[in-house]
């Protein structure tokens, strides 16, 4: 008796409580389910699109029977939607449906992450028609079963509808809404005509959202907790695209998924504050609706994919063809002038010039001087032709005369072989070329047609005469580091002796910084090419090994997150998931073995001359040292390697592989510019690749802790290494920090600071005053600013330190009355437009990997050219080419000198 009381009273409140929720959905019937006294579980057939309102409490259970007509060439599927306000997390509603092949069930209010919970649940049940292929006009009956443990009665509504539009074609767009607790999924089949197809959804809303293809099997997960379950998926916000093959999925069938997350912490990687849910808040749950729109569309064919392949690798081909026309037609020119008896000499080929070559009279650089000065040794105040044998010849003290802080003081006598040995070294045409041998005459040539060679003196200087008197040796001059250093080690007899005299002469010529054996400076120049070599096999056998194990990850979890591709130029081949990406790279590849086929026969062109004893080719123009651009050539080609493997699966992690061989080349062509007119003080191969192997580790630090800390101590050392350079390069390498710094610096700023109205190397001076400048304002607006692509600034800073150091000699050139060739203006020409175009593509952006990938894909583009090329891939054919021309300007722009005498070379 007591038990049928409380069923009546429960059955009275239910009624009451379904009468007062006048909620119905317009276009629907409504039905109130009404249960008999005493009845627990009842069976209610109903059918679709019809509102059904009833309440069940412990012991209790309504079952909604639906049934209806499979039809195969049509699919259909059924939506179910639930409410109920009463339900609670101690109390849930339970909703299980059955079907022929399965069982869903969920509970309401649907709990998302343990906190959110939604009293408004509609989920699309998995349909039969696509898994029952030759089945057709049969019935299919579906169970909708709730049921709950609460004492008291909890009301709920029920609604099931069929979907008609439940499949999608190709080209036509679907919207529709979707939040945490209201999950969408459509059928999708490829057309036979159709390989691979481009799925893209967009929106209007920043909500964050998961994006999914599943295969079509049942069940289907759409729900935040499990949809990454099987398939593949992107998180997005504003849009999102997956490129698919046919191959992938069975029959080219699969399911469109979206559903909204609870919190967008997963798009945007903050850290949102957790609200729990009012289920009476009915504004809650709009706060997270959010409108998509699907379209599936084809991508390019077959042919069009082969084209484009063919195209990108057509246009580096066409350099070989071209180089390879130009260099017959050169061999053609010169076998001809080779059997008429007359060389081709650079200036018949004309060029740009802007000042005339500088005379015996006159300084390289528009400066008067009757005789040599040596700046910063303080020599500069003895007038005589020759320092050393005049400071015997007169007996003058040399107790107070010093090189940068270091005296010379008087214990021991020249023998008569070293003063002999000195005597030699004067120079016979130009005061300001100490220490070289007089130009000899050419076999066959008369002195006065030695071409651009200096004219040989008429009336020669007497010979000096005997000394009588004994004047005291000058000790060695040891340089301010420890001489068994390997950079300290000269090839000469003399070298400790007058190193530090000739390299801080106020005007230096290419013979002042020439005059170790060339022999030797080779091999340590060709240390560049095999330490790289060594470097680059095992860099990237270890990155090989890891990219690909980041494309099998992405390849068997279908997290689309790993890697940040442009999704919407996406082309796969194969396992690859942007095959584009990484072709592209090929410019790199190609381009960087012409320019070691060129470099080579440049190399061995010279070497032919030089065991021929062409004098030319031994002693004039810019000493010919090809291990730097051998580097570089190596150097490009790795470009390309490391960059494609990084776009096998771009990302936060891997990201130094792409940037790592873009500070080589940078860092490698500084040098080679430096060593063109330096050859004897330039950097050794394992100082420079130790100096970029820390920059390198401090830009993944700059990365991965960029914090205000990081920058502040940054910015220090930044400054103190510039500061370190400019010493270094204003003082021709004779400058070494160490316990005696502060006492050079104080007779430093004593004798050139205070007792000079202008700098000793004035040329030096002005570059590295505007190469400060620009340095420290790099170095001020990393501190203020803070860039986050830390890797991307490093890399700023040696692009402009080389374009500056460029410009510098570029300018310095033409004031020193040297020609450009023609042919070398034009490439300059063409390398500022490749640059600039190259450029614009670089940093229009297509993604970004200091964001998250569903903010990455906010940048994402479609294909600019033939349907498979994005903008960063153009960037990466212009910057190839743009780099391979700027190589081929280094490699050309001095051939102007090949017939000028290194004396009259102007260092700078």
């Amino acid at each position: 008796m007591a038990t049928s009381v409380v069923l009546v009273v429960a059955i009275l409140t239910a009624i009451s409580t379904v009468e007062a929720s006048g909620d119905v959905s317009s276009g629907a019937r409504s039905t109130r389910v009404r249960r008999q006294t005493g009845e627990l579980r009842q069976e209610i057939p109903a059918q679709f699109n019809q509102i059904y309102q009833g309440s069940v409490f412990n012991g209790t259970e309504d079952i909604y029977r639906y049934s209806y007509m499979q039809n195969e060439s049509s699919p259909r599927a059924i939506r179910v939607e639930v409410k109920s306000q009463g339900a609670s997390e101690d109390y849930p509603l339970l909703f299980v449906v059955r079907q022929q092949r399965g069982i869903l069930s969920w509970q309401v209010p649907l709990m998302i992450r343990g906190i959110y919970g939604y009293d408004k649940v509609s989920r699309t049940l998995c349909p039969m028609d696509h898994l029952q292929t030759g089945v057709k006009d049969e019935r299919e009956t579906v169970y909708l079963e709730v049921s709950a443990a609460s004492p008291a009665a909890l009301n709920y509504r029920v609604n099931a509808t069929i979907l008609t539009d439940f499949s999608l074609s190709t080209g036509q767009s679907r919207n529709f809404l979707v939040s945490p607790s209201q999950p969408q999924y459509y059928a999708y089949k490829m057309p036979p005509d159709l390989d691979m197809v481009v799925v893209k959804v967009s929106s209007p809303s920043n909500l964050c959202a998961v994006f999914s293809l599943q295969p079509i099997k049942c069940p289907v997960y759409d729900l935040d907790r499990n949809i990454e379950f099987v398939g593949i998926y992107q998180t997005f916000m504003k849009k999102a695209a997956i490129t698919v093959q046919k191959s992938y999925f069975p029959n080219g069938e699969f399911y469109v998924v979206v559903v909204v997350k609870a919190t967008d912490s997963d798009c945007t990687g903050e850290m949102e504050t957790i609200q729990p849910a009012n289920p009476s808040d009915e504004a809650f749950e709009m706060r997270r609706v959010k409108e998509v729109t699907v379209v599936v569309g084809p991508s390019i064919t077959d042919s069009q994919y082969v084209t484009a392949v063919f195209v990108g690798i057509l246009v580096f081909v066409l350099f070989y063809v071209v180089t390879f026309m130009v260099l017959f037609i050169q061999w053609i020119r010169q076998r001809n002038a080779e059997l008429e008896g007359l060389a081709p000499r650079p200036e018949e080929q004309g060029g740009f010039q802007i000042t005339q070559p500088a005379t015996n009279a006159e300084a390289p650089i528009n400066a008067q001087r009757t005789e040599p000065n040596y700046g910063a040794t303080g020599w500069d105040r003895v007038k005589m032709p020759s320092v050393l044998d005049s400071a015997f010849t007169d007996g003058l003290s040399l107790n107070h005369i010093t090189i940068l802080g270091k005296k010379l003081s008087k214990n021991t006598s020249p023998s008569p072989e070293k003063e002999a040995n000195i005597s030699s070294n004067k120079p016979t045409t130009d005061p300001y070329s100490m220490g070289e041998q007089p130009i000899e005459t050419k076999p066959g040539i008369p002195p006065t047609d030695q071409p651009n060679g200096p004219p040989m003196p008429t009336n020669p200087p007497p010979p000096r005469p005997a000394q009588s008197k004994s004047y005291p040796k000058p000790p060695m001059v040891h340089t301010l580091s420890d001489s068994s250093m390997e950079d300290d080690i000269d090839m000469l007899d003399d070298a400790d002796e007058d190193k530090d005299i000739y390299r801080t002469k106020t005007f230096l010529y290419v013979a002042d910084l020439a005059r170790k054996d060339h022999r030797h400076l080779s091999q340590k120049y060709n240390l560049y090419s095999w330490n790289l070599l060594t470097i680059s096999v095992f860099y990237a056998l270890p990155v090989i090994q890891l990219v690909i194990t980041y494309q099998k990850m992405l390849n068997t979890t279908g997290n689309e997150d790993i890697c940040y591709y442009n999704f919407f130029c996406a082309q796969p081949a194969g396992d690859l998931t942007a095959f584009n990406n990484v072709y592209s790279n090929i410019g790199y590849i190609m381009l960087g073995v012409l320019i070691l086929i060129l470099v080579y026969r440049r190399d061995y062109t010279h070497q032919k001359k030089v065991d021929a004893g062409d004098r030319y080719a031994i002693d004039y123009g810019i000493p010919k040292h090809f291990g730097l651009f051998y580097a570089i050539g190596i150097a490009l080609v790795m470009e390309g390697v490391m960059s494609g493997c990084y776009h096998v699966c771009p990302n936060y992690s891997n990201f130094q592989f792409d940037t790592s061989f873009m500070y080589i080349i940078g860092g490698l062509g500084m040098l080679k510019l430096y060593q063109t007119r330096h050859p004897d003080i330039n950097a050794n191969a394992y100082a420079a690749y130790a100096s970029l192997a820390i920059v390198i580790f401090v830009a993944v630090i700059g990365v991965v802790f960029g914090t205000p800390y990081f920058w502040a101590i940054f910015t220090v050392v930044y400054v103190l290494a510039i500061l370190a350079l400019t010493a270094q390069v204003y003082y021709m390498g004779r400058w070494r920090l160490d316990m005696g710094i502060f006492h050079r610096m104080y007779l430093l700023i004593r004798t050139d600071c205070l007792q000079c109205s202008k700098p000793m190397y004035w040329d030096r001076f002005v570059l590295l005053l505007v190469g400060n400048i620009i340095n420290w304002s790099l170095a001020l607006f990393g501190a203020v600013g803070q860039p986050d692509d830390f890797a991307s600034f490093m890399l700023a800073i040696f692009i402009i330190n080389f374009l500056l150091y460029f410009v510098f000699y570029i300018v310095m050139k033409l004031r020193s009355g040297e020609r450009i060739l023609w042919v070398t203006v034009g490439l300059i020409i063409i390398t500022l437009i490749c640059w600039t175009l190259a450029l614009s593509f670089f940093f229009k952006g297509v993604t970004t990997w200091e964001k998250t990938p569903a903010q990455s894909r906010l940048d994402n583009k479609a294909c600019v050219l033939m349907g498979f090329y994005d903008d960063h891939d153009i960037w990466h054919f212009m910057s190839a080419i743009s780099m391979f021309c700027s190589f081929l300007v280094l490699l050309m722009l001095d051939d102007d000198l090949d017939y000028t005498p290194r004396d009259k070379i102007p260092v700078f």
